[in-house]
């Protein structure tokens, strides 16, 4: 029986290291979101505990008995860590639907219209029975179309390419511009995970470009302790993501988009540049790149932007505290340069850094989420940036999981992807439907201005 009571110990501490304390890492990633699919393994190694400790207490108080309560406590602890989510989500929920209200107008649904107001599912909230849902891969091959290796631009001796989905169903579908994450030395276009978020996204009723763009070296073992100068850096991300919008323009109608109803949707790095193109739009942020850039050219209907970098400084200042050289190569390969020698160019390809007077009445409404938890980029990031276009007049949403740590929507259906896809979407048809409704109000007062006169 001892070699059975340590055996407990070691499965309680093994969940433990795994589910609290590299959850809370930057290793930790979407681990939060697994809790339904997890919390039966410590429940039942608890339950299996039970006679034990009874039996061992009723005997004598020996080092069995001791170590089974260890790995029980143990036990216990990461049960209800992994089930902390779902305590959550439901006064979360509540505190989403609260800002969309302050923030829309209490009303804000009137503005969706009807035959697309039941895919929203007015009521939003967490659905249990939805985490052990499946990816649904035949709805996909039967509504969706993929075509890939799209080429929008040849550049540096290189063409970069394009993924595209759209409906099947004729229409004219708001477009979805997407960027991958990966600390802009690494990422695909092509990665599985990602691309599950876009179909679905696609079945819902967009039409989604997903964009290769030019990344920084990679480090390797050699390379961890040098600081490169090299190029390609945020500057070229830019202009390929601006290349991809004026692409996207051109040829919207091909794939049934609507140009007039352009997002720009990014995830951690991708949602950095999301953000950075949207508001730093200057011809000599270009010039490198030979590309004349104005707001009007590159305007956008609005950006989403999940766990984004907001100021390159303050990642950097979060980065210190980490040991993890990768981390720090990132931002030295993104800018080509260390703090020190690049303080203007983490100001320079800081997204909060354009706020101003002028260019708020150019930045479109914003819808931001992020992990409380995040260990990779700050989530006070978001919230900083929230505070300062709420400050300006600029329509923006803020969702913040308590629970999630960075990359918490790669799982779909968990608490936090369940919630952040379908405010998501809300948010999507309130500026396209507020669109279209703004139209139809101007021409029935040109109408009744010309029968006036």
């Amino acid at each position: 029986m001892h070699a059975l009571s340590i055996a407990f110990l070691i499965v309680a501490l093994l969940l433990a290291i795994v589910f609290v304390f590299i959850s809370l890492s930057f290793l930790g990633l979407f681990l939060s979101e697994l809790g339904l699919w997890i919390f039966w393994v410590p429940l039942i190694f608890i339950i299996i505990s039970i006679p034990f400790l009874i039996n061992y207490a009723l005997l004598h108080p020996q080092t069995d008995f001791f170590l089974l309560l260890t790995s029980t406590i143990i036990n216990l602890f990461v049960f209800m860590k992994l089930l902390s989510p779902f305590f959550k989500v439901v006064r979360t929920n509540k505190r989403i639907k609260k800002q969309f209200c302050k923030v829309l107008g209490d009303d804000y649904l009137l503005f969706v219209a009807p035959e697309t107001r039941t895919s929203l599912l007015k009521n939003i909230r967490f659905k249990f029975s939805l985490c052990f849902s499946g990816i649904m891969f035949k709805r996909f091959n039967k509504e969706i179309i993929s075509l890939n290796d799209l080429p929008y631009r040849t550049i540096d001796n290189r063409t970069l390419k394009m993924n595209v989905l759209h409906p099947k169903k004729k229409g004219r579908y708001p477009i979805l511009i997407y960027f991958h994450g990966g600390g802009w030395i690494r990422g695909s276009k092509d990665r599985h995970l990602e691309t599950r978020i876009l179909k679905r996204l696609a079945l819902r009723g967009y039409t989604i470009f997903n964009v290769e763009y030019r990344l920084a070296p990679q480090p390797t073992l050699s390379t961890l302790t040098k600081i490169p100068h090299d190029k390609p850096t945020i500057r070229q991300m830019v202009s390929d993501i601006r290349a991809a919008i004026l692409f996207v323009k051109r040829h919207s109608e091909e794939y049934f988009g609507d140009r007039e109803n352009l997002f720009l949707f990014g995830r951690s790095a991708g949602a950095h540049l999301a953000l950075l193109t949207t508001f730093s739009c200057e011809e000599k942020f270009f010039a490198m790149e030979n590309i004349y850039c104005s707001f009007d050219d590159a305007s956008v209907a609005g950006v989403i932007a999940f766990y984004p970098i907001t100021d390159v400084t303050e990642l950097y200042s979060f980065y210190q505290k980490e040991v993890n050289p990768i981390l720090k190569q990132a931002i030295y390969r993104g800018t080509a340069g260390t703090f020190d020698e690049t303080k203007n160019l983490f100001k320079i390809f800081s997204p909060i850094s354009y706020l101003s007077t002028v260019a708020a009445n150019n930045i479109p409404p914003i819808f931001l989420a992020a992990g409380k938890k995040d260990r990779i980029v700050d989530a006070y990031q978001s919230e900083e940036l929230h505070k300062d276009l709420q400050e300006r007049g600029i329509t923006s949403i803020y969702i913040e999981l308590p629970w999630a740590n960075h990359g918490f929507d790669i799982v779909i259906n968990g608490p936090g992807g369940q919630l952040v896809f379908q405010y998501m979407h809300q948010f999507l048809q309130w500026i396209v439907n507020t669109k279209r409704f703004q139209v139809l109000l101007g021409r029935l007062n040109n109408l009744a201005l010309s029968r006036f006169w």
